[in-house]
């Protein structure tokens, strides 16, 4: 539902509306008087049509001008905004409009290239020039999307402007793991004395920032931080009667519970977000939450709670519905790679294991072969690696070799985790690879004089990596193994 709000032209554009089969029920003229920043809107005062800023994430972020009073091109803006971006462009000639329903249609369309001419340096134009190179990879001129967005920012008419350009600045820097300097924009917008649909709107994405700042050393006092933002904004949205907001801090709320193990709690503000996406019809944000779910499930199970395995299963089949490999190939590949690691690790009596084994192994090689390693490097050794462990763990297989399969599915991850780029994941790695080295058995002494002297190699290379002294403490349990084997190993 779009509404309209003005005093003026109302014959005018019911019959504008009128004129378009189901326009008329999808919109709402109502006087000025009547504002409801809630909604998507448009006003029309003194002869001008305004759109509101979009501050939800139900629209995309496009900008439109100002523009005189014309039916079409309000049929045109209202098609636009109710998701129907190729009928609108035949309601203009408006090149100036036309160039920003292209802007939206690109946006719901990543895959197509649209030819854009984005060429201005107003307010309006910098914003769209940068959303669109921000979310669908467009560098127009060869400017980069931070660039384009620090020009809106600076051209911007008003502090909400500024602020509505600066929140997706900040989604930017969020993307590239600039948390701090994420967390930075936001806090300067959300203190100045502007619309409270904007400050707390801008509070969701601060929110998402410090949740994806969150690390076992975070102190109490930032935690108790982002708990009051979280419950101050639920307030506001709970008041204006915004569900998806509503949900979205229902489920930043059982992320934060979870992570402080207060799992009950945390399962308590999934289960309404749940609610909330059924309800409401969010197929996507259902999906989501049922991950959500199966991850707090998951890690409740590991903290000493075996009888959730299951129950985490059953919420990752339940997002397996929604998520398939037609229609969400990613998320598809990310719920599996969950069930596989879950698969391996799920306790059972010894006549299941094989069964639990060969669920898991389906799950990796689903993951893997979504993640080609040429296109997705980082998932396809994160996948790699947890299918190494995993392994392990696995009952004695008929045919081939556990173990070595293990061995080479680490090697494989190592390939790609190099020290340069990933030394972090690279030191984890090399730790998971001289587990399973341990356990392998070497079919002549050339073989096992070469692993020999390559856990030796790589065990010491983990201090060169971290500085984490459990890690390299680990590391330093292997070398001691490996030294006191050196006389055995390594003698004719």
């Amino acid at each position: 539902m779009v509404y309209i709000y003005t005093n003026e032209y109302k014959s005018d554009i019911i019959d504008a509306l009128s004129s378009v089969e189901g326009l008329l029920a999808s919109v709402q003229v109502q006087p000025l008087s009547t504002i409801d920043d809630r909604f998507s809107h448009i006003v029309i005062d003194n002869g001008v049509i305004q759109t509101a800023l979009s501050w939800s994430n139900e629209e995309p972020p496009i900008l439109f001008t100002d523009l005189k009073f014309q039916a079409d091109d309000l049929t045109c803006i209202l098609l636009c905004k109710l998701g129907y971006e190729e009928e609108a462009l035949g309601f203009t000639k408006n090149e100036v409009l036309i160039e920003e329903i292209k802007c939206s249609l690109q946006l719901k369309n990543l895959e197509n290239q649209l030819a854009l001419q984005l060429q201005g340096d107003d307010y309006i134009s910098l914003h769209n020039r940068a959303i669109i190179n921000h979310y669908a990879g467009h560098f127009h001129n060869g400017m980069h999307p931070e660039a384009l967005y620090s020009q809106a920012i600076a051209k911007a008419p008003s502090d909400e402007h500024k602020a509505f350009t600066a929140k997706h600045l900040a989604v930017l820097l969020m993307d590239q793991g600039d948390y701090f300097q994420a967390e930075k924009i936001l806090k300067h917008y959300e203190a100045l004395a502007f619309s409270e649909q904007a400050k707390y709107h801008l509070a969701l994405d601060l929110i998402q920032i410090q949740l994806g700042s969150i690390s076992p050393d975070l102190d109490k006092a930032r935690l108790d931080e982002i708990k009051k933002l979280i419950w101050d904004t639920l307030q506001y949205f709970e008041q204006k009667e915004i569900p998806w907001a509503v949900a979205s801090l229902y489920t930043q709320a059982s992320e934060i519970t979870n992570f402080e193990k207060s799992y009950a709690e945390s399962l308590g503000y999934i289960t309404k977000a749940l609610t909330i996406y059924q309800d409401q019809h969010y197929p996507e944000f259902l999906a989501s939450a049922y991950m959500q779910k199966g991850t707090l499930l998951y890690t409740w199970a590991q903290d000493g709670n075996p009888q959730f395995y299951q129950s985490a299963v059953d919420t990752y089949q339940e997002a397996l519905k929604i998520f398939t490999r037609e229609t969400y190939p990613h998320a598809y590949a990310e719920v599996h790679h969950n069930l596989a690691v879950i698969y391996a690790e799920m306790p059972t009596d010894e006549k299941k294991k094989a069964m639990w084994a060969a669920f898991s192994a389906t799950s990796f090689k689903e993951c893997l072969t979504y993640y080609d390693k040429t296109v997705y490097p980082y998932e396809y050794a994160m996948v790699a690696n947890n299918y190494g462990n995993a392994l392990l763990k696995y009952p004695p297989a008929k045919t081939g070799d556990n173990i070595e399969k293990a061995v080479s599915y680490h090697l494989e991850a190592l390939d790609i985790r190099t020290a340069a780029e990933y030394p972090i994941e690279r030191a984890h790695s090399i730790l998971n690879y001289l587990e399973a080295c341990w356990r392998a058995q070497n079919i002549n002494k050339s073989m096992e004089r070469a692993r020999y002297k390559d856990m030796i190699a790589k065990a010491k290379e983990v201090k060169s990596l971290t500085d984490q002294e459990d890690l390299i403490d680990q590391a330093k349990e292997h070398l001691d193994q490996l030294n006191g084997l050196a006389i055995s190993i390594l003698k004719d």
